[in-house]
């Protein structure tokens, strides 16, 4: 992956601000707590200790550490405009901020065009997802 940051368009996936699947990631995880499934760093929160490896070793900035109790995640890190994003990939958060607007606890907010969830406010009662029609938003 690191290596991607010098190829133009940063390697075969069509979106620039998702993983590039090459498993930079995998090789420093000593907890054997990553896998690139169909393309894409999927991390396992049984086996990841928090250590931050993947965060720091990752070019895209993808890996953020959260709470293991966490009941949602936004799987899309673009902060391209609606009309680019969908071009780029069927699931991608276009930001249209129905999941900030239904959010009972006001655990979400959308800043350039992506979605971010609050996990201190997050009560986990899973309206984003249901509200979300791209599928930005996942259980953890």
């Amino acid at each position: 992956c690191q290596m991607l940051m010098f190829v133009p368009n940063k390697g075969p996936n069509a979106c620039n601000h998702g993983c590039k699947g090459f498993g930079s990631c995998v090789k420093v995880c000593p907890f054997d707590a990553i896998h690139v499934e169909n393309g894409v760093a999927k991390v396992d929160k049984e086996k990841c200790k928090a250590c931050g490896k993947c965060v720091d070793i990752c070019p895209q900035h993808l890996i953020e550490l959260i709470p293991y109790s966490a009941s949602y995640a936004v799987a899309c890190s673009s902060t391209e405009k609606g009309p680019v994003t969908m071009k780029e990939c069927n699931n991608g958060c276009i930001g249209c901020g129905l999941c900030k607007k239904n959010c009972p606890s006001e655990a979400v907010e959308v800043t350039d065009f992506l979605a971010k969830i609050d996990y201190a406010k997050c009560v986990g009662c899973g309206t984003c997802v249901e509200k979300c029609k791209r599928g930005s938003i996942f259980e953890h």
